[in-house]
């Protein structure tokens, strides 16, 4: 089997090769968004990234038959290929949830530093699916009250969206659709910002799910997005208003990239009628993040470990150095974007046993990887 990969992947080529190994599997290498119709003719599979645009006229001269996308989102292939029956396809969807919660918590933790939201606020959560679920189970950890909103579900603990827009803070992890009973396209719009007054809304979705032209025109929301209309063309008046603004890297973590990585690739070797095969994370010594007493003083002063999330992930910085190029750097800031690790990957034994308080927050937290 020949399979085609981005090359964005190649620096994890020792790691594509434990499960795709060259003795079944031909690899070459492509540029994710420049693609040609003749780098596909002799290839029988596909992985790729968002940036790679695929549809079945772009296929049909090619042998391709198997096309495996390391991401969550799907909408840069067709649904005319996805449902077809000359294609599988498949999506990691959910390998890189923890780091789009970590992402979130880094927010949460920044403005909580800013004196801008509290552990005694409330926290809307628009769609409950892989990431929606892990961050609600992070707040109770953090003692974070919160709500969620998915008209797909049947739970009778969701709400209303009435209910999430009257949330302090209000977080969207949706799928971007223009279709169906229930389409996310500007989700949030002219008809329903108004009602927005004092609230701070984070998306690490999709662009398009937030109405931008609609969101300038409000000086009473607080914006923080890592997603925007027309990437990698950023409007900068969006850029510019959004209080933190990065270049859509939420689910960026190593632990993240290498997770969606290791799902695609099993995903094609599961094809090619090959064993299944199985890969563990290595875990990272807390006290490398963020020191005992740091956590221990601001766990005590603010009722949230503060430094735990953006000593990993210094959002501010990455937001003011993609602000103050006007978004133009934003392939380069994805591409060069440092390797943190998520959070739940953090092991806090060096920690426990020191302080009841900080112990009790601990057990909290190991819970969330059960």
């Amino acid at each position: 089997m020949r399979i085609l990969i981005d090359n964005e992947f190649f620096k994890y080529s020792n790691l594509i090769e434990e499960i795709l190994p060259k003795k079944s599997f031909e690899k070459s290498f492509f540029v994710g968004s420049e693609i040609t119709t003749s780098e596909i003719k002799s290839a029988d599979a596909m992985l790729c990234r968002s940036v790679t645009k695929l549809n079945q006229e772009f296929l049909k001269d090619s042998q391709i038959s198997v096309i495996a996308s390391a991401t969550s989102g799907t909408d840069h292939i067709s649904d005319d290929l996805i449902n077809s029956k000359n294609y599988q396809t498949f999506f990691s969807s959910g390998a890189n949830a923890w780091s789009v919660v970590h992402y979130v918590m880094a927010v949460i933790e920044t403005l909580i530093a800013e004196d801008l939201f509290s552990t005694q606020k409330s926290v809307g959560i628009i769609g409950y699916g892989n990431i929606g679920k892990r961050l609600g189970k992070t707040l109770s950890a953090f003692n974070i009250s919160w709500h969620a909103n998915d008209p797909f579900l049947e739970d009778k603990n969701l709400v209303d969206l009435e209910t999430i827009f009257n949330c302090d803070l209000i977080t969207i992890h949706t799928p971007f659709t223009r279709e169906g009973e229930h389409p996310t396209y500007q989700l949030i719009n002219k008809n329903n910002i108004q009602s927005f007054t004092n609230k701070i809304i984070i998306n690490t979705s999709r662009g398009g799910i937030v109405d931008e032209k609609t969101l300038l025109q409000s000086e009473s929301i607080l914006y923080i997005s890592d997603v925007w209309e027309n990437e990698p063309k950023v409007n900068q008046l969006v850029l510019k208003h959004a209080y933190i603004s990065t270049p859509h890297i939420a689910g960026h973590s190593l632990d993240g990239k290498k997770g969606s990585l290791i799902e695609a690739c099993k995903f094609i070797r599961t094809a090619k009628l090959l064993d299944k095969i199985e890969h563990s994370y290595s875990a990272i010594e807390a006290s490398k993040i963020i020191t005992f007493d740091t956590f221990l003083n601001n766990l005590h002063a603010y009722d949230f470990p503060l430094g735990m999330f953006t000593s990993e992930f210094p959002i501010n910085e990455i937001s003011n150095e993609f602000k103050q190029a006007c978004g133009k750097n934003f392939l380069k800031l994805r591409s060069s974007h440092p390797q943190r690790r998520d959070f739940i990957n953090f092991n806090f034994n060096d920690f426990l046993n020191r302080d009841e308080n900080v112990d009790k927050f601990l057990n909290n937290l190991t819970r969330l990887r059960g």
